[in-house]
């Protein structure tokens, strides 16, 4: 039985973010120490990490709005009442225990990582804007610190990123490897059980 787990504008959302990070990693990277063996015109690179960086807004935009519009936005997000559930969850993932309570859609390490995420490509695009127009954001640069303070900050969100992908892939196939397929086809395989009736095990006795 096949059962929808990922509507196609979830999908949709999930990739686009997916390659923008990619992207904004790697370009972000090679402006910051260029690789001596690899040679890239640094203009294209600038241009394609500021177009992919306003991609990565608006579809930030979009994902919050569509969640909202659907009245599923405590889906994705980490709650003060998901921590009820962060040590059965623990246990689950260090494979101490073999089983976990539902946690719905998502699990807390997952609504972690999206939570993070979130906020991560906020405090990117405030340190991007900013990098991007050094001489009309100066009174911004004064109340954060200074450009040193927002470039460490950018740079801290790279690395923030780089790291949580192993990790949401490792939560992913913890939590079940049919996810992972969902969010390329939508629909997750589900075992139907069919159970017995008292009666219809009677009927089975000699």
């Amino acid at each position: 039985m096949k059962l929808l787990l990922h509507s196609l504008p979830i999908r949709i959302f999930h990739w686009v973010m997916f390659l923008a990070v990619i992207i904004l990693l790697f370009t972000g990277l090679y402006m910051n120490a260029p690789w001596s063996w690899l040679h890239l015109p640094m203009e294209v690179v600038r241009k394609t990490h500021t177009l992919f960086s306003s991609i990565i807004i608006v579809n930030l935009v979009a994902h919050i709005y569509y969640y909202l519009y659907t009245n599923k936005i405590t889906e994705i997000l980490f709650l003060p009442r998901d921590w009820v559930n962060v040590p059965s969850f623990i246990r689950y993932v260090f494979f101490i225990t073999e089983s976990h309570p539902n946690f719905g859609r998502y699990n807390p390490g997952q609504k972690l990582v999206f939570s993070s995420w979130f906020l991560a490509v906020l405090i990117a695009a405030i340190t991007g804007i900013i990098l991007f127009f050094p001489t009309n954001s100066q009174w911004l640069q004064w109340k954060l610190g200074g450009l040193n303070v927002i470039r460490i900050l950018h740079f801290g969100v790279a690395i923030f990123f780089a790291a949580s992908i192993p990790l949401h892939l490792y939560l992913v196939f913890t939590e079940s490897p049919a996810n992972l397929q969902a969010m390329f086809t939508g629909y997750i395989n589900k075992e139907v059980k069919l159970e017995t009736t008292k009666n219809e095990h009677k009927d089975l006795l000699p």
